[in-house]
């Protein structure tokens, strides 16, 4: 069983000034694997609210009669991005081909 205490311990005694945000994170997760998936989840969430935003500026566009093109293109960008944190969220160890990033 993982203990976090133990881990930010270990690394206290270990760096002599500020520890690296990474690796704080996976004392406190226990693995590098988890805060990497943790982080992606985040990520995820991020682009699904622009996602969702840019949703409701696609329709507000739409029912004031303006182009709407460039707006499209975000979403697809925002959802692309989403596709794939979730996908490294479920996977850590993976790196997802023809995706962004």
């Amino acid at each position: 069983m993982h203990d976090p205490l133990i881990a930010l311990d270990r690394l206290e005694r270990r760096y002599d000034g500020p520890i690296p945000p990474e690796a704080r994170l996976s004392a406190r997760l226990g693995s590098a694997a988890a805060a990497r998936s943790a982080r992606a989840a985040g990520e995820a969430h991020f682009f699904t609210t622009l996602a969702r935003s840019q949703i409701e500026a696609i329709r507000r566009s739409r029912d004031a009669g303006r182009p709407d093109r460039a707006l499209r293109d975000t979403l697809a960008l925002y959802l692309a991005e989403r596709r794939y944190f979730r996908t490294i969220a479920r996977n850590p160890g993976s790196n997802p081909a023809n995706l962004p990033c």
